[in-house]
């Protein structure tokens, strides 16, 4: 019996960076919400201000976890570890609260509209995806 450990396919890396670059627009997103600066939330428009202010300081936390335990899971994956399931899996539930919040107690779909569900939809199906890519990976025995 071979060991798969050493041996994944050239696709595994292609799709472990794009993971990992995903997952820094993610960072940059976040950062960018946090250190809005006047100057910038003045370019917003009324709704999306609206929006900003009236989202809860908790939400924002969770967002930081969604991103940074995203990042950390494309991290072990590129170095083969197995903990990236773990991390991937507190990143989608964050990625969860954050749609449960927006989409059952926020204002966001009568102040934005449907339109509002196109970039968080993409967000999850993508971290599912991910999600299901590393689980692969471990019955693979890509990963440690």
């Amino acid at each position: 019996m071979t060991n798969n450990l050493d041996n994944p396919p050239k696709w595994f890396w292609a799709v472990s960076v794009f993971a990992l670059f995903y997952s820094i627009t993610g960072i940059l997103s976040f950062l960018s919400e946090y250190f809005v600066t006047d100057e910038i939330f003045n370019i917003l428009t009324d709704d999306e201000r609206y929006i900003y202010k009236n989202r809860p300081f908790w939400l924002l936390i969770v967002f930081g976890i969604d991103v940074f335990a995203g990042t950390a899971a494309s991290i072990f994956l590129i170095i083969k570890r197995a903990i990236a399931f773990k991390l991937g899996l507190i990143s989608i539930i964050c990625t969860l609260i954050q749609m449960i919040y927006f989409y059952l107690f926020s204002d966001i779909l009568v102040v934005i509209g449907p339109s509002s569900l196109q970039m968080p939809t993409v967000i999850f199906l993508t971290s599912f995806l991910l999600l299901i890519f590393i689980r692969y990976s471990m019955i693979k025995r890509w990963l440690a």
